[in-house]
C-alpha cells in the first residue's frame, strides 16, 4: 500500500514538472501567433506556404482558394529571403543583422526610402521573368525625317492655251497628235475665215490707194490714203498675221484664202481640238494646251499634325523608287498651300525642280523626303511612353525595386525617341520595356483608380457628418450576386436613434472600357429605434461604391461612403 501511494507521488510530480515545461512552450507560441497573425509550424526547418490576391495584396492566407473580397484565385507567394543553415541556428532574411538570441533586426542601412503611395514594388526575380528593362533620359540632337508620296505636276506658270482670234474653218493641221513637241514659231494650223479675207482685200485696196494719191495735189487725201493702209495693217497683226505674211501680201498684191497660225511658246501639247477637213472654229475654242516642261513641279502631301513643322525654303529629296539605281534630286519646299483636302485631311507642298532632259515626267509618282532639326533636347525611348489618349506619362526607376508611374509632357517624336518638356530630369532611368505589364499592376494597385481597395481600409462604419452616426451590414455578409438584405442603423451624434428618416441605398461602379456604368438602389423600410431594412439587387460580383443618403422632410440629414463586396 506504501509503495502504491509512493507511485501516485511520484507521477503527480512529474506530470506537474511536464506541464510547466510545455505550459511556457504553449504561451510562447501563442504570444508569437498573436504578434505575427501565423501559427507557427512543427517543422522549424520549412517556413508556411502564404497565399495572396493579386488584386488586394494585403490579404494573405495560410491556404489556397478564393479571395473573400473580389473573388479571384490566390496565389502563392515566392520566397523573398535566402536561409541560412548550420549551428542549429534559424535562417533569417538578407538585409538582416541578428542581435539578441531568437530576435532579428533589419539592416537600417539597406532599408529604402520611403516611397510615393501610387509607386508599386517590383522584386528582382520578377523583373527578369517579366523582361523589364531600363533606358535613361538623355539629352540629344533630334532631326525628325518626314516621308511621303509625292506626284510631279506641270509648272502652271508656264501653260499656254491656243485660240484663234476670228472665226473660221481650218483647212490644214501640223501638229496633229498630243504629246507631240513644238517650238516657239513652228506652225500649228492655217484656217480660212471670210473676215481675213475682206481684211486682206481692204489692205491692198488701201496699199493701190496709197500709192496712186501719195503725188496728188489734195494732202488731206493722201494723208487719209496712209491712215486706211495704217488701219488694215494693224487689224491684221491682231488677227495674228505675221509681219512676213504681211509682206507676202503686199508683194503679191492678192488676197490669200488662208492664215496660218503659229506657236507663241515652246512645249508639249497636252491638249489638241484643231482637226483637218474643215472644222469650225471661233475665239471661245481652246484649240491647244501647250506646256513647257524645261521647270517641273513636285507636290507631296502632308498630314495635319506635322504642318507646324514644314516652311519654305526647307531642304528636300525627291527619289524615283522604281529605276534600278535609285537617283535623288534635292531642291527646296518654295509653296505650302494654305488649305487641307478633306478626305484624306492633308495639305501639299510644292518643290520646283529643273527638267532639261525631260527625265522627271508629269504624273510621276516619287518619294519625298524631309529633315527638320528639332534640337537638342531631353530624350526618352519612344517604348517608354505609354499614351491613354488625355495624358502620358512613364515608369520611373525609383531603385529597390520599385516604379513611379510619372506624367510627361511630349515634344516631337524622331529617330525612334520623344522629346520631354516636362516631367524628367536628366539621368533618370525610364522602363521601356513590360512597361504595360507595370501599368497593368499600377492600376490594379490604385495607382490611377481607385478601384479594390482592400475591406480594411473601408470600413463598415463611418460617421456621414459630425451629427449622424450611419452603420451599415448585409446579409448574407459578405453579399451574393442578386437580392440581398440590407440593414442601417441610423443615430444622432449622441447614440440616440433616429426613426423618422427616409434612407436610401445605392450602389455603384464606373464605365471600364467596354463595360458601360452600372448602378442598384433600394429604399429602406423602417422599423423602429432607428433600425432601417430593405431587399437590394447586386448585379455581379465585384466591390461595389455604395451612398447611404438620410433624409427628412426632403432635407438631407447625412450620407456616408461604404464598399459592399458581392461573390
Amino acid at each position: 500500500m506504501t509503495s502504491f501511494f509512493l507511485g501516485l507521488i511520484l507521477l503527480a510530480g512529474a506530470v506537474a514538472v511536464a506541464w510547466q515545461f510545455y505550459g511556457e512552450r504553449l504561451q510562447k507560441t501563442a504570444l508569437v501567433s498573436m504578434l505575427t497573425g501565423r501559427t507557427e509550424r512543427r517543422d522549424a526547418g520549412q517556413q508556411a506556404a502564404v497565399y495572396y490576391c493579386p488584386m488586394h495584396k494585403d490579404y494573405e492566407s495560410d491556404k489556397p482558394g478564393n479571395c473573400p473580397i473580389c473573388s479571384m484565385k490566390l496565389v502563392r507567394k515566392e520566397k523573398t529571403a535566402t536561409t541560412e543553415t548550420g549551428s542549429g541556428q534559424a535562417g533569417k532574411p538578407r538585409g538582416e543583422s541578428s542581435g539578441m538570441p531568437g530576435m532579428s533586426m533589419p539592416d537600417q542601412a539597406a532599408r529604402p526610402a520611403p516611397m510615393a503611395e501610387d509607386s508599386i514594388s517590383i522584386s528582382p526575380h520578377q523583373q527578369r521573368l517579366i523582361g523589364v528593362q531600363l533606358a535613361p533620359a538623355t539629352l540629344r540632337p533630334l532631326v525628325k525625317e518626314i516621308r511621303t508620296v509625292g506626284k510631279i505636276a506641270y509648272d502652271e506658270t508656264k501653260v499656254a492655251h491656243v485660240h484663234t482670234k476670228i472665226s473660221g474653218w481650218i483647212e490644214s493641221v501640223f501638229v496633229d497628235f498630243v504629246g507631240k513637241f513644238v517650238k516657239q514659231g513652228d506652225p500649228l494650223f492655217t484656217i480660212y475665215s471670210p473676215d481675213l479675207v475682206s481684211t486682206q482685200e481692204e489692205y491692198l485696196l488701201a496699199l493701190r490707194a496709197e500709192k496712186e494719191l501719195a503725188n496728188g495735189s489734195f494732202e488731206r487725201v493722201s494723208n487719209g490714203a496712209r491712215n486706211l493702209v495704217e488701219a488694215t495693217r494693224r487689224r491684221l497683226r491682231l488677227w495674228d498675221v505675221t509681219e512676213e505674211e504681211i509682206a507676202t501680201l503686199a508683194k503679191e498684191g492678192r488676197a490669200r484664202r488662208d492664215l496660218t497660225i503659229f506657236s507663241q511658246v515652246s512645249g508639249l501639247v497636252t491638249e489638241r481640238a484643231a482637226y483637218h477637213h474643215g472644222r469650225y472654229v471661233n475665239p471661245e475654242m481652246d484649240l491647244y494646251t501647250i506646256v513647257d516642261l524645261s521647270t517641273v513641279w513636285a507636290l507631296g502631301e502632308i498630314y495635319e499634325y506635322e504642318l507646324p513643322l514644314i516652311r519654305e525654303g526647307q531642304r528636300a529629296v525627291v527619289e524615283m523608287p522604281y529605276e534600278e539605281a535609285t537617283r535623288s534630286i534635292t531642291g527646296a519646299v518654295t509653296y505650302v498651300y494654305p488649305y487641307l483636302n478633306p478626305a484624306t485631311r492633308t495639305a501639299q507642298i510644292r518643290m520646283e525642280f529643273a527638267n532639261p532632259n525631260y527625265h522627271l515626267k508629269p504624273d510621276m509618282y516619287v518619294n519625298l523626303k524631309l529633315r527638320i532639326n528639332l534640337g537638342r533636347q531631353l530624350t526618352v525611348p519612344e517604348d517608354a511612353v505609354l499614351n491613354t489618349g488625355t495624358q502620358q506619362y512613364v515608369f520611373v526607376d525609383k531603385g529597390s525595386g520599385y516604379f513611379e508611374p510619372r506624367e510627361v509632357k511630349l515634344g516631337g517624336l524622331a529617330e525612334g525617341f520623344y522629346a520631354i518638356k516636362q516631367g524628367l530630369k536628366p539621368g533618370e532611368k525610364v522602363v521601356t520595356a513590360a512597361n504595360f505589364i507595370l501599368d497593368s499592376e499600377s492600376r490594379l494597385k490604385g495607382a490611377f483608380a481607385n478601384m479594390g481597395q482592400p475591406r480594411k481600409e473601408m470600413p463598415a462604419t463611418r460617421k456621414a457628418t459630425e451629427h449622424l452616426q450611419i452603420q451599415l451590414r448585409t446579409e448574407p455578409d459578405p453579399a451574393k450576386v442578386g437580392d440581398n438584405t440590407v440593414r442601417v442603423r441610423v443615430a444622432d451624434a449622441g447614440g440616440s436613434p433616429i426613426g423618422d428618416a427616409s434612407v436610401r441605398v445605392k450602389i455603384s461602379m464606373p464605365a471600364m472600357g467596354s463595360m458601360p456604368p452600372m448602378s442598384s438602389e433600394a429604399r429602406l423600410t423602417a422599423h423602429g429605434n432607428g433600425e432601417y431594412s430593405g431587399v437590394l439587387n447586386v448585379p455581379m460580383a465585384w466591390t461595389w461604391q455604395t451612398e447611404v443618403t438620410v433624409e427628412r422632410g426632403g432635407q438631407l440629414l447625412g450620407s456616408a461612403q461604404f464598399r459592399i463586396t458581392a461573390r
